[in-house]
């Protein structure tokens, strides 16, 4: 980990956790964070640790691992690029990290830790509020795309069972 300049306000803009923030408002955010840059294929958060704060992608891509409970493998569950953020679940639990995040090639990220961000959200009930609803629209959009995926997977298993059975 290197630190590298801190993100314009332009860049944050883009994001779509922060779309709630006003330019003055990510201004703050920018000076209570850092960026770090990752050479690629190095762990950046790793499942079950207990390190909390937001990353925002700011160049690169890193791509989302998640433990087989059983069997301890990983699994490959997506690809996040610029513009995308990972990290906000531990802005609102104390739980350890969910997955695991690899850097795919050389990454820039910008980091803020839980304590600064929640500092930062605890100066207006409003600031909370928009940020959180915006928390909450993120999550709804995942939770549909992961129902979608399941439905569309489970549906190819049956439908290869049933083939198998059938021969």
């Amino acid at each position: 980990m290197v630190e590298i300049l801190k993100p314009s306000v332009e860049l944050l803009k883009g994001i779509k956790l922060l779309k709630a923030f006003t330019d003055t408002e990510l201004g703050e955010l920018i000076r209570l964070g850092h960026g770090t840059s990752f050479e690629a294929y190095s762990n950046i958060v790793i499942e079950g640790e207990l390190s909390w704060g937001l990353y925002l992608m700011i160049k690169g891509v890193v791509g989302i691992f998640k433990a087989n409970k059983l069997s301890g493998e990983l699994y490959d569950v997506g690809q996040l690029r610029e513009g995308s953020f990972f990290g906000e679940m531990s802005l609102i639990d104390d739980n350890p990290r969910s997955a695991t995040v690899r850097a795919l090639t050389e990454c820039y990220a910008f980091f803020i830790s839980k304590e600064d961000f929640n500092s930062f959200l605890n100066n207006s009930k409003d600031l909370k509020m928009r940020f959180y609803e915006t928390c909450i629209q993120n999550l709804v959009s995942r939770l549909r795309e992961l129902d979608d995926n399941y439905v569309i997977s489970q549906y190819q298993l049956w439908k290869s069972a049933l083939k198998k059975e059938a021969a």
